[in-house]
């Protein structure tokens, strides 16, 4: 049964190759800047012209060391991750949560622009190589039944299968779901956020994740309570190490913990 399952994960992955390769072919979306939409010589990195490349705003500066976030200060941790305890061992992201890269992001998640994952899922997979990751299976964080048949897509789920190509890695899906319909987050203070998300994701299939190395995929991290929830629910079901790899981050500016719009902290919903 598990040599059965090995296969079928690899022929999902060679179905899904085949039909980015054929849809690449019909559709070609690489003629244009995805920033500026100037013309553009086909294989430019990420999509972009030289001018935009040069000041798109990627995270490559100072970071939080356990979530990643992009910090404006000295400090080796955020506040958010020196006070509360994250249930994954570490988490990256590719760009900062402003900008040009907010645009494309927020076109990507609502206004259907499906195409762009896989230019976001080229950055990720940078990211990925750059601190040297080794998992063994990627799961997308999963959104509610409600939210997905709304939007017509999880864009977790759209990062995570590029990502996994590139990768060459297994991407399950239906490891763990959101059992419980919970309130946005981005309407919710920092205390809130925590309690949001207790008890909204449930593992269906321990087989996929014990005894491995888990990378989480999501598009973007604020506090971390999102991923941090998942992450302990993988753990629990016998993940030995699991990591977060989002598109984006806002940067840390110290928020107060009622400021429920938390401007100085740039959130957004995670679904």
């Amino acid at each position: 049964m598990i040599k059965m399952g090995k296969i079928k994960e690899k022929l999902i992955v060679l179905f899904d190759r085949i039909k980015i390769i054929l849809a690449d072919a019909i559709y070609p979306d690489n003629l244009r800047c995805i920033v500026c939409e100037e013309e553009i010589p086909t294989g430019s990195k990420y999509c972009m012209c030289e001018e935009c490349l040069k000041t798109f705003p990627f995270n490559n500066g100072r970071i939080c060391v356990k979530c990643g976030s992009p910090l404006d200060n000295e400090a080796c941790y955020c506040l958010e991750c020196q006070n509360h305890t994250k249930g994954f061992d570490f988490a990256r992201s590719s760009l900062k949560y402003q900008g040009d890269a907010q645009r494309l992001i927020l076109n990507f998640k609502f206004r259907n622009n499906r195409w762009i994952a896989k230019y976001f899922a080229e950055m990720m997979y940078d990211t990925y190589m750059q601190n040297d990751l080794d998992a063994q299976v990627i799961i997308p964080v999963p959104i509610s039944y409600k939210r997905e048949k709304e939007r017509g897509f999880n864009q977790s789920y759209l990062l995570a299968k590029s990502l996994a190509l590139k990768l060459n890695l297994p991407v399950n899906k239906d490891a763990i779901i959101k059992v419980k319909d919970n309130k946005q987050q981005a309407k919710l203070s920092l205390r809130e956020r925590r309690n949001n998300v207790i008890g909204a994701y449930e593992i269906v299939d321990r087989a996929a994740v014990k005894g491995k190395k888990v990378l989480v995929v999501d598009d973007i991290l604020t506090t971390g309570s999102t991923l941090s929830e998942v992450s302990r629910r993988l753990k629990i079901a016998g993940a030995v190490a699991v990591y977060g790899l989002v598109i984006a981050s806002p940067v840390y500016k110290v928020p107060t913990e009622n400021d429920k719009d938390l401007t100085n902290f740039e959130l957004v919903s995670v679904e």
